[in-house]
């Protein structure tokens, strides 16, 4: 009988605001994270983890981050988040303790699911829209993936370190995408690269390795 396969959700791009509030004066991102988080309960069969990969909140306020606690609470599948540019990293960290967490600079963060190895890289800038890999957190990376030669790992991270052709949003890329192809040619156990940012589902390839965009479920 062969093995139970591991399944992984990701969702991205919650921009969640204050109550009450809208994004951009238009969009109910409370709303849509309630019916995503609904959706993700229903689903057979249930994923074993569920990747937030970024924009949590939007502004952000304390107030927003608590906001997100209360819609999050219902989800009955455990999760883990890592900031996006419109997050803020000392907020999020007091907001949302998490297990494996880097306890200061990025926010970095590794969850061993049975025999698959989740990392979530930190890619945002304080005070700046696009995407960076700190030296640290490449070194995090590295060490983390040296850690096994056989067990396979996803990368997860906010920024997508390739072009996608929107251009208002190329320009807020991962601008060191070289220095993380680096670190990928060194592990061959990793399965997919996955990021956020973009709001639009995108598939292409970096360093031999399956390269995604996941969709967002808000604007």
């Amino acid at each position: 009988m062969s093995a139970r396969p591991i399944l992984i959700a990701q969702i991205s791009d919650l921009h969640i605001k204050a109550p009450g509030a809208l994004a951009y004066g238009k969009v109910d991102t409370a709303a849509a994270l309630a019916r995503c988080v609904a959706e993700l309960n229903r689903l057979s069969p249930r994923p074993d983890l569920v990747v937030i990969s970024g924009d949590l909140a939007d502004t952000p306020t304390a107030a927003e981050y608590e906001h997100l606690l209360k819609l999050l609470a219902p989800l009955e599948i455990p999760f883990a988040a890592i900031p996006g540019n419109h997050d803020d990293r000392a907020l999020l960290r007091a907001a949302l303790p998490q297990d494996g967490a880097t306890p200061q600079g990025a926010l970095n963060l590794t969850r061993a699911v049975e025999g698959l190895d989740v990392l979530l890289a930190d890619s945002s800038v304080p005070g700046a829209s696009h995407g960076e890999l700190h030296n640290t957190t490449l070194a995090w990376l590295d060490a983390m993936l040296a850690k096994s030669t056989t067990r396979p790992a996803l990368l997860f991270l906010h920024h997508p370190p390739f072009v996608t052709g929107i251009r208002h949003m190329d320009v807020q890329n991962l601008r060191n995408a070289g220095d993380l192809a680096n670190v990928l040619h060194l592990h061959e156990r990793v399965r997919l690269v996955a990021a956020g940012h973009v709001h639009r589902a995108t598939v292409t390839g970096l360093a031999g390795v399956p390269a995604t965009i996941c969709p967002a479920h808000t604007h």
